[in-house]
């Protein structure tokens, strides 16, 4: 960016999508090699991982080799067993990337449990029956119990200590980043940040779309892993609509133009061939999209493009 471009600020929000999140890798790691870099990255769920790489300038040189890795661990050790052994590879370089000096804000989204009878629910051995019930909620659109149970919490690098958002800390990553996938109905186990219990941020924030946008960016580029209508939450509770404006910034949507599952990717289970193809179209798409709008993401393009890690 030139001298004159230092009062505009580029945001990137990722949804969540399970393993459909490879394509939303594929899209970051297109940006990447094309130089484009955001001063502020938000993350939810399965994007944590993928959204924490491009925020350190690394979702090309990972690409799709975890989501196979992870894929694979899924039918024989458990949802809980895929993300904490996937935090306890990445977190390392993860941590040291995302605090050091001059890197782009980074938020995690998680849902945190606002009373102790909830927290009981969630933690103990009725949360997967609370999970499925929770997943039929969706498709009734009731949100009740997440609205009376639940709150958004999205925590940020930059957060100010002692302040009113939440702050993700080298101390706390590892906690909120499984806290931040712990969908209840397969997850066994339980997530607690600072003592407290946190579920999945897909219940009240799948797409950190307006927490990025709060930061006082003027574009927003949000990605979706579904060729669906691009909401908040599971429960649709807001559209995240392209070219609106969303606290001041323009926001600019990206997400396939199919569902995924016909490639083989599906949010549970998906083949290595299918999870090739679905990164191999996140990346076109996201090359795609850059040349769409290369008027307006062009202050945000480095000079020289690359696959190394993101400067400041």
């Amino acid at each position: 960016m030139t001298e004159a471009d230092t009062t505009r600020r580029l945001g990137i929000a990722v949804a969540s999508g399970m393993l459909k999140g490879v394509y939303g890798h594929g899209v970051l790691s297109a940006f990447e090699e094309a130089g484009l870099r955001a001063q502020v990255y938000g993350a939810a769920s399965s994007s944590g991982l993928s959204g924490g790489l491009a925020a350190i300038g690394q979702a090309r040189r990972t690409g799709v080799d975890y989501w196979i890795g992870a894929a694979g661990g899924v039918a024989e050790k458990g949802m809980s067993r895929v993300a904490l052994d996937s935090i306890e590879e990445y977190g390392p370089r993860l941590r040291e990337g995302l605090f050091r000096p001059g890197a782009p804000e980074f938020l995690l989204a998680t849902s945190k449990v606002t009373n102790a009878a909830a927290a009981a629910a969630t933690q103990g051995p009725e949360a997967k029956a609370l999970g499925k019930q929770l997943l039929r909620d969706v498709f009734a659109g009731n949100r009740s119990w997440v609205q009376e149970n639940l709150t958004a919490a999205v925590f940020s690098s930059r957060a100010a200590a002692g302040g009113e958002a939440p702050r993700l800390t080298p101390e706390n990553y590892d906690a909120v980043a499984y806290a931040s996938t712990r969908m209840l109905h397969a997850w066994a186990v339980p997530a607690e940040v600072d003592g407290e219990a946190h579920v999945d941020a897909s219940y009240t924030c799948s797409c950190p779309a307006r927490e990025v946008a709060a930061t006082g960016v003027s574009v927003l580029i949000a990605i979706g892993n579904d060729p669906f209508p691009l909401f908040r939450d599971l429960y649709a509770s807001e559209e995240i609509g392209d070219e609106s404006l969303l606290g001041g910034a323009r926001v600019l949507v990206v997400k396939p133009e199919e569902d995924l599952a016909h490639l083989g990717v599906d949010y549970a289970a998906a083949s290595p061939e299918g999870l090739v193809k679905a990164y191999e179209r996140g990346l076109d798409e996201g090359h795609r999209f850059l040349g769409r709008h290369a008027e307006a993401l062009a202050p945000f393009v480095a000079e020289h493009a690359g696959t190394g890690e993101a400067g400041a």
